[in-house]
């Protein structure tokens, strides 16, 4: 009887362990569907139509991820802060994302790339491309490790530089040399092209690096600079989105990525000032969470949730 009575206490403290992992599967479900349900993403049309691109602004707190996606493949543009990278998959998982054909990293600050070792171990990345100005820093060694162990190629960055995924093709403006003493400045910018949509992502870079796009591209007569839409520099910052940028790109929209009550005061109020005096709206994940522009090769709109 003893030994009856032992066994009935050792069950009823240490329930069936296959339970235990059914309930726990359970409770992460519904915390992630809260999560995503609250960010209003899960209640976004995830086919394509045909012709169709969506530009994904993913709410990664205080960083930067964004998504090019496309009937082709996809393009990930950084993957916020290690903090939000499950909720950077549960985003990718509920498009039915399985692979990316490019995952860009601008530079090797944790808001930007403290995501990419679980991108590189839960999605199949084709090419990793990274900024050559930060070759030796200790978070680009973790990725190229991780790359490597997967199997991606890793490509360095180099202005005017072409990347093409069916008929979207993003040209690499930027980093223009390798000794800059800020690591912002080793940003990746990177100019997307979808028929008339043009969209601008500048990572980090601040106003020495748009003087040294203004230098380069700023008389273009193709004019490589004037976009419909830019990924608002450093986050809002006042270390970016000079007015000589701004007349040049010309803007239609202005997409901020920053973190709700963020510590540094992002975005700027000078900087929301100066977008809105040359007619761009602006869209703040703070406030409004995942922000996903939607084109079929003409101007380029919002999708709401």
């Amino acid at each position: 009887m003893s030994t009856v009575r032992q066994k009935q206490k050792t069950s009823k403290r240490f329930p069936n362990p296959k339970l235990l992992t059914a309930m726990a599967s359970i409770l992460v479900a519904a915390l992630l569907g809260l999560w995503i349900g609250q960010d209003g993403f899960r209640t976004s049309p995830k086919r394509l139509d045909e012709g169709e691109i969506r530009l994904h602004f993913i709410d990664v707190g205080q960083g930067d991820a964004a998504l090019i996606q496309t009937e082709a493949g996809h393009i990930l543009i950084d993957a916020g802060t290690g903090a939000s990278e499950d909720y950077l998959r549960a985003y990718l998982d509920t498009l039915g994302i399985q692979s990316l054909r490019y995952a860009i990293f601008t530079h090797p600050d944790e808001d930007h790339i403290g995501g990419a070792d679980m991108i590189l171990r839960c999605f199949e990345v084709e090419q990793v491309i990274l900024s050559p100005a930060e070759v030796s820093s200790r978070a680009h060694q973790a990725v190229i490790e991780a790359a490597r162990q997967q199997g991606s190629e890793i490509l360095w960055a180099a202005p005017d530089t072409v990347l093409r995924l069916g008929d979207v093709s993003c040209t690499i403006l930027a980093p223009l040399r390798l000794d800059y003493e800020e690591t912002n400045n080793a940003s990746i910018v990177l100019r997307m092209d979808y028929g008339e949509t043009s969209a601008l992502f500048t990572g980090d870079a601040e106003l020495v690096v748009e003087s040294e796009l203004l230098a380069r591209y700023g008389s273009d007569p193709n004019g490589t600079l004037d976009c419909d839409l830019i990924k608002v520099g450093h986050h809002g910052s006042q270390t970016s989105s000079g007015q000589a940028l701004l007349q040049a790109v010309t803007p239609d929209f202005g997409v901020i990525s920053c973190g709700e009550g963020n510590p540094h005061g992002h975005p700027a109020p000078g900087i929301l000032t100066a977008y809105r005096s040359i007619g761009a709206t602006v869209y703040r994940t703070d406030l409004e969470g995942s922000i996903v522009f939607s084109s079929t090769g003409g101007e380029p709109s919002r999708l709401l949730p």
